[in-house]
């Protein structure tokens, strides 16, 4: 019988027992996460929900790293990508693709604190146009031995403005939906939406699964925006196709105007301070960006 198959009881049973397998945490809920409506997906992955309609990639003809982020994911917002990324043969990702090599040079932290260390682009693609729900699937693969530090940003979803770096998420500007690694390796969401009630985003189910380091992790990732006037927008989290994490009550928007609209590719370590930035240089991989949604 096939996970999909079993009865609501002993499917959540069998979370349960996923969650416990090694790299992922007990899905206990942290005392941070009180009042976030937090529960365990009972829905299969996204990826196998929605059809697919977007599969961004580094160009591979590029005549550097900036150019083939620009061209590869159809992007002209972008920083870091000059000085800190350089390209992965389908070779050395082995997974049969060309991926993203991030740096994060000793001492560097968020973009408005120090140095760049890491990068950052914004791609929307044309499929996603209108989009009020969406699924974004990604590999990670953070080099062995890595020193997490404090914490740092990993990509997500994000729609309109995107607000991040402290700014209001007001319900007309749009929202971000990034992940973050925390001490230890520690997973979480980290939210910019209309009921963050945080001065910075909002971490949503620290803890719930860790990333291990020298091996690829996939992120899965689904956006159901609310319909403006109500609390009803969701999120949810698949790690390496295990269910994670289900929030619900989520504002993102008051204006029909915000939907999704694609792709922040975010990544640096921190927060702000000498305290988060990373001690020496080091990397993370990134490939296999799909992007899921229902046709209109």
């Amino acid at each position: 019988m096939s996970y999909d198959t079993l009865p609501n009881g002993k499917r959540h049973c069998a979370m349960l027992m996923m969650a416990l397998l090694p790299g992922l945490a007990a899905p206990a809920m942290a005392k941070s996460d009180e009042g976030n409506n937090l529960s365990i997906p009972s829905e299969a992955a996204c990826s196998t929900r929605y059809p697919l309609v977007a599969s961004p990639a580094p160009a591979p003809q590029a005549e550097d790293a900036k150019s083939a982020v620009r061209d590869g994911f159809g992007t002209q917002r972008d920083w870091g990508t000059e000085d800190n990324v350089a390209l992965l043969s389908a070779g050395e990702t082995g997974l049969n693709e060309p991926g993203l090599r991030i740096r994060y040079p000793a001492g560097t932290s968020s973009p408005g604190d120090t140095e760049k260390g890491g990068a950052g682009f914004y791609a929307a693609p044309d499929a996603l146009a209108g989009a009020e729900r969406a699924c974004l699937q990604y590999r990670v693969r953070f080099e062995p031995g890595f020193n997490f530090v404090k914490g740092g940003k990993l990509p997500g979803l994000f729609g309109g403005e995107a607000p991040s770096g402290g700014e209001e998420a007001d319900g007309e500007n749009g929202f971000s939906m990034r992940y973050m690694w925390r001490k230890h390796g520690q997973g979480e969401l980290y939210e910019y939406a209309v009921n963050q009630d945080e001065e910075y985003g909002k971490s949503v189910g620290r803890g719930l699964w860790s990333f291990p380091t020298g091996q690829w992790v996939t992120l899965e990732q689904e956006i159901i925006l609310n319909d403006p006037g109500q609390a009803n927008g969701m999120a949810r989290v698949w790690v390496d196709g295990r269910p994670i994490l289900e929030q619900r009550g989520i504002t993102y928007r008051t204006s029909e105007a915000v939907t999704i609209d694609g792709l922040m590719f975010s990544t640096f370590f921190g927060g702000n301070g000498k305290d988060w930035r990373t001690p020496r240089d080091q990397h993370a991989d990134f490939a296999g960006f799909r992007v899921y949604a229902p046709r209109s």
